[in-house]
């Protein structure tokens, strides 16, 4: 079977490497996603384990066409009967990239009607349509005269993992932050420090790498288990195989804020998932903060101007530079920004550079020798 890992651009490489470990065969690195075979367990597994996936697609019908009359015509021959009935509802998520449409929504519905149409023809009756909750999403991509359908294996979306129960201005969302940590190498061998910590994503995200629970762990339910093949009994089978218990991470995580609001949302969120004893997470201040060791790792993400005024920022980031290099020799810092110019403040050698979105925003993100 062939599917595809779709992600956040610039966190293809660590979907690659992740998607090597867990045995996948035939791996492609794509725009955005990486394409790969392996069987139904493989499927299983992806989506259980996987931390840098937003979703994991089944491609199942690709054709060419020239007009939208031909473009009805081939989804309306396609044997939707194997993947629908009139018992199940659909919804369909779409990306179109086509002159032939003016409107890519109408893309949109001209499937709903030919999937709508088929199996009406076959049944009498007809299937709903549910955007909120369907029972089969289908993933629809049109790029000119080609058409991709794929059924959506993951849904909801793989960062819903269950345990942010409590937000903070704009978090960070969980597949972006398990990519950043896989970006930067830390691998749990040194002490990780999450000074702006918001609602706890990284130190959550740094936790599952850490310690080796799976990233779904705290998740109920995947699209799949909605599927006519759905495998409840090697479902179950390989969910006892990958399951491990919470433990103490072996070096220790920290999470601080100066903001009230950001700490009361990280406790409710690391409470909820059961790790609160696990992580040490107290309000503090970065900038009169003081290291518990003399080595470790700092995943950071300002605030800035989207999220919380900042008055001066050319000077906010000097004065980073300034804490880590007077408090924090023998650290690594690693920083998400999109002041991609302003980095050039914090005035300490860089280790590598990635340019990576967060939400609709360009960011560098960029490793710091303390």
């Amino acid at each position: 079977m062939k599917f595809i890992a779709k992600t956040f651009f610039g966190l293809e490489k660590v979907l690659e490497a992740e998607l090597k470990k867990l045995g996948a065969k035939e791996i492609k690195r794509l725009n955005r996603g990486v394409e790969f075979e392996g069987d139904q367990a493989l499927l299983y597994k992806c989506n259980l384990c996987l931390r840098t996936a937003l979703e994991v697609l089944v491609p199942i019908y690709s054709f060419k066409f020239d007009t939208q009359n031909q473009y009805y015509t081939r989804l309306y021959e396609f044997d939707w009967s194997k993947y629908l009935n009139y018992t199940k509802t659909f919804a369909i998520n779409f990306s179109i990239f086509s002159t032939i449409f003016t409107h890519s929504q109408y893309a949109s519905l001209v499937c709903k009607d030919a999937i709508v149409d088929h199996l009406r023809k076959l049944h009498t009756k007809r299937p709903s349509v549910d955007a909120n909750d369907p029972d089969v999403r289908i993933d629809l991509h049109i790029n000119e005269d080609q058409c991709h359908i794929s059924l959506d294996s993951s849904w909801p979306s793989l960062f819903k993992r269950g345990y942010r129960k409590a937000g903070f201005d704009s978090p960070i969302n969980e597949v972006l932050a398990a990519g950043l940590i896989d970006l930067s190498g830390w691998d749990g061998s040194v002490p990780f420090y999450d000074p702006f910590c918001g609602s706890g994503t990284f130190s959550t995200e740094a936790y599952i790498k850490t310690t080796g629970i799976h990233a779904q762990y705290w998740r109920n339910g995947f699209g799949f288990q909605r599927w006519f093949d759905y495998d409840e009994t090697l479902f179950n089978k390989i969910l006892k195989k990958i399951s491990k218990p919470i433990v103490d991470p072996p070096y220790p995580i920290h999470a601080s804020d100066l903001e009230l609001y950001a700490m009361d949302a990280c406790k409710i969120n690391l409470r909820y998932a059961k790790i609160s004893r696990r992580i040490d997470a107290k309000m503090g201040d970065f900038f009169k903060s003081k290291p518990k060791g003399d080595h470790g790792l700092l995943m950071m993400n300002p605030p800035y101007d989207q999220r919380i005024p900042l008055h001066n920022t050319e000077q906010f980031y000097r004065d980073i530079g300034n804490k880590l290099k007077d408090d924090y020799r023998g650290f690594q810092a690693w920083i998400i920004s999109p002041y991609t110019d302003l980095v050039e403040h914090v005035k300490l050698r860089r280790i590598k550079s990635y340019r990576v979105l967060n939400g609709a925003l360009e960011c560098k993100f960029i490793g710091f020798e303390c």
